[in-house]
């Protein structure tokens, strides 16, 4: 369980601003795609694909492109050797300047006792919010994409498929059933009494998004990773499922899972608004809906 915010003392001193830690990652990003690359060419010479058609294929790949991270040459081009050995000193110099970043963050008290969450993933969502902009928890949930926009839901008399796209958005055509194959009958139009609510798009209508993109990923890689270390934010995602099995039979298995998946993310980011506005002395509203911690209650 998440350490109480009750227990989070106000650190002495807050190295990165928000706008510095995104600097700090990006940094840490660009060390990373360096080394992915350097490493891919490493790679290709010794697996022959190269093209210049002197190399020698080998099965032991990735224990000379470990050798050449520790600075040792193997026999590939000497300069590409030293470009991949300085691009892993550089991402292990990044990571730790983040990591050493995190754990100074006031919020990180709380969020490194969460299951599933290590400093760069934190790292990765922190430096994308400003809780100082952020007056409920609402604002973190559109800000990452998670809040909802009015839709139409359709539904297919044939098999009884259901699917909602926003206001404005064209239904498909074709459909497929839950068991995957293709389906002749039409999506008829669901008049339903409550409006029906939708993720947003990545853009609407051709326009910008409504909400960072690079938010919304960092939120369901943590969301992904929670689900796969049993994180005690599982349970939100369990009971979702068990819901929506029961009331929405027509769904397909990807869209209930997308569903409960994002029940989970905003309850994560809804305690992670209290705990971090708690830490940083500024006032707090009432939860939305009851949390796993009640020792987070204002």
């Amino acid at each position: 369980m998440a350490t109480s915010v009750e227990s989070i003392q106000l650190p002495r001193y807050d190295i990165y601003s928000s706008a510095e830690l995104r600097l700090l990652y990006q940094l840490f990003e660009e060390a990373q795609r360096s080394r992915i690359a350097h490493g891919e060419r490493l790679r290709a010479i010794f697996q022959g694909r190269s093209g210049s058609g002197t190399e020698t294929p080998t099965d032991n790949v990735d224990a000379l492109i470990k050798a050449v991270s520790r600075g040792e040459s193997v026999g590939a081009p000497q300069i590409l050797e030293h470009a991949y050995a300085r691009a892993v000193r550089g991402e292990t110099e990044a990571a730790a300047a983040l990591a050493e970043a995190v754990e100074n963050h006031p919020v990180w008290p709380w969020l490194s006792g969460v299951k599933g969450i290590g400093a760069l993933l934190a790292a990765r969502l922190l430096s994308r919010l400003d809780i100082t902009r952020a007056k409920t928890p609402s604002s973190f949930w559109a800000y990452c994409g998670l809040g909802t926009i009015p839709g139409v839901a359709y539904r297919c008399s044939e098999c009884g498929f259901e699917v909602a796209y926003p206001v404005g958005y064209r239904s498909q055509e074709a459909h497929t059933t839950r068991s995957g194959s293709v389906c002749v009958g039409e999506l008829e139009r669901v008049e339903d009494a409550n409006a029906t609510r939708v993720a947003p798009r990545r853009s609407l209508l051709g326009g910008r998004a409504g909400y960072d993109a690079q938010a919304r990923k960092s939120c369901y890689l943590i969301g992904v990773s929670m689900l796969r270390c049993r994180s005690e934010y599982r349970s939100f995602y369990d009971q979702e499922r068990g819901r929506l099995a029961t009331f929405r039979p027509g769904w397909a298995t990807k869209r209930c899972h997308l569903s409960a998946l994002r029940l989970m993310e905003k309850a994560f980011l809804r305690d992670l608004w209290i705990a971090w506005r708690k830490a940083a002395g500024l006032p707090i509203v009432a939860p939305y809906f009851p949390r796993i911690d009640q020792s987070l209650s204002a």
